[in-house]
């Protein structure tokens, strides 16, 4: 059982989603593969002892912890069931909640402790009161609107985070100059030191997981789908994709119901439905 949830309009600069991952039975790594979102994340464990792997190596997992991105890839497992809960971060969230830019945590974590003290235990211990997955959402929504600062800066970034994930990643850098009015130095800067990922990086892989999603989602022909995000033939997307994920396509669009493809069918479909535009 996977869901997800969208944040409260006073959270939505901040919150992508939270959202549960539940695997009622041992797993492996390979089974349980993620590809890079573009975003921090909050985890709190509730059930079972993780290990993460990535290029770095294999780490045991913090019950809650501020988390970079992955890249190319990461992957978990645990020898018993596993339940944990994440918070899906806007890609400034982290800098502006905790002075953390994701771009310097990339491959690796923050025990959440380290950032927010006690809070961090409390938090955890109201989730293991409750087995209602809509309560623990609650509860996390709560946590995240006491640590959210006051007034939400103007920030170009944000806006054009938001044009990215509404365009599908089908665009080009450019036109984020000209929607901001700023120049294209100022936007690989902003870009790479909040993010870690160059703006043309960053719209590479908003526009593959949005085709992932829908590959997942089975809802039309596989090459259809990828002429429509532009990728024109199946075997450059195939590329990106065993760089990411190291399989075949099989694992979206097969009848096998893996966390991988749970992930792109139901979690990231939220991509379209939050979006956060500041006023200048």
């Amino acid at each position: 059982m996977h869901k997800y949830h969208l944040p409260t309009e006073k959270l939505s600069p901040f919150v992508n989603r939270f959202y549960e991952i539940d695997i009622p039975h041992p797993s492996t790594f390979n089974e349980n593969r993620i590809i890079p979102m573009g975003t921090g994340i909050i985890t709190f464990v509730t059930r079972g002892n993780p290990l993460i792997e990535n290029i770095e190596g294999i780490f045991k997992f913090p019950n809650y912890a501020l988390s970079g991105q992955c890249f190319p890839t990461f992957s978990f497992e645990c020898n018993t069931p596993l339940t944990f809960y994440g918070i899906s971060l806007k890609p400034t969230a982290t800098y502006k909640m905790f002075n953390v830019y994701i771009a310097n945590i990339l491959n690796d974590f923050i025990p959440l402790e380290e950032i927010i003290g006690d809070e961090a235990e409390q938090t955890r211990h109201k989730l293991l009161q409750t087995n209602s997955t809509e309560e623990r959402f609650s509860i996390l929504s709560d946590f995240m609107l006491k640590l959210c600062p006051a007034e939400t800066p103007y920030m170009h970034l944000d806006v054009l985070v938001d044009l990215i994930y509404q365009k599908q990643g089908m665009l080009k850098v450019q036109e984020l100059c000209e929607h901001e009015d700023v120049s294209r130095r100022y936007l690989e800067k902003q870009f790479k030191k909040f993010i870690g990922f160059s703006p043309g990086q960053f719209i590479k892989q908003v526009r593959f997981n949005f085709a992932c999603t829908q590959l997942a989602e089975c809802s039309d022909h596989v090459d259809d789908i990828l002429m429509k995000f532009g990728y024109f033939d199946r075997s450059h997307f195939m590329k990106y994709f065993k760089k990411c994920f190291g399989d075949d396509l099989s694992v979206l669009y097969g009848e096998n119901n893996n966390l991988f493809k749970t992930v792109f069918s139901r979690i990231l479909r939220s991509d379209v439905e939050n979006t956060f535009h500041p006023k200048n």
